[in-house]
């Protein structure tokens, strides 16, 4: 958990990539919720 928090405040935006054949994995969801608390505004492609 801490590594996502650490990795995500060096970060200015982040970029979402779910692959169209599997779908989101399981930790895209957390993933997208810690960069949002962290105030960044993530592109989902």
């Amino acid at each position: 958990g801490g590594e996502v928090e650490r990795v995500l405040r060096m970060a200015d935006g982040a970029l979402v990539l779910v692959d169209a054949a599997e779908g989101p994995m399981p930790q895209t969801r957390y993933v997208l919720s810690k960069a949002l608390e962290c105030g960044l505004q993530p592109i989902v492609v």
